[in-house]
């Protein structure tokens, strides 16, 4: 039997199945129901087995469990919006976390995150740019960098400088370390 001609009977049983395996948006479910069968079928099985769908709990704990694996609201919102949900529920969920006046982001998570961008040579105010997101994160961040991080924007800067200072003069080094997000006074104070 070709796939989009499922029985009525099929196209109920995928539609159950699909469900309780992915915990799809309800706009989802549908679409995967109307490349199985006929756009009417898919209407009908999706009206007989709409009192079993749960959307408004489903966005709750796949917007939790994002957050139990610290990603941040651009993260969330992108991956919610590939999956159909509607925009609006998941902009409410999420303004529960807004208003709590706490980062959803792990301190210890951070500063793993920190510590790799470190020592790939990124400046600070990079760092900073790249993991900043609301107020709550931009206060925990400006923490984190100027406890743990106090004299390493020098070195950064020290060890992109020897890589070019062979290469290039001294005002073209300057711009392609501004370039990579450091600092003009840090770099003229290390530079000279």
């Amino acid at each position: 039997m070709d796939n989009n001609n499922y029985s009525f009977q099929r196209l109920k049983d995928y539609a159950l199945w699909y469900y309780f395996r992915y915990y799809p948006s309800n706009k989802k479910l549908l679409r995967k129901l109307e490349e199985k069968g006929s756009q009417e079928d898919a209407q009908k099985v999706f009206q007989e087995i709409k009192h079993l769908l749960q959307e408004e709990q489903i966005i709750a704990a796949k917007i939790d469990n994002y957050i139990f694996r610290n990603k941040n609201y651009r993260y969330i919102r992108q991956k919610m919006t590939e999956k159909l949900f509607p925009k609006d529920r998941v902009e409410n969920y999420l303004e529960k976390y807004i208003h709590s006046w706490e980062s959803i982001l792990d301190t210890d998570f951070m500063i793993r995150k920190i510590e790799i961008l470190r020592a790939k040579g990124k400046s600070r105010y990079y760092i900073y740019q790249k993991l900043w997101e609301t107020r709550e994160d931009r206060d925990v961040l400006e923490v984190l960098l100027e406890e743990y991080f106090r004299d390493w924007e020098s070195e950064n800067i020290l060890k992109e400088y020897g890589k070019l200072k062979n290469k290039y003069p001294k005002e073209k080094i300057i711009q392609k370390l501004i370039i990579q997000w450091f600092q003009y006074d840090e770099i003229k104070r290390v530079v000279n």
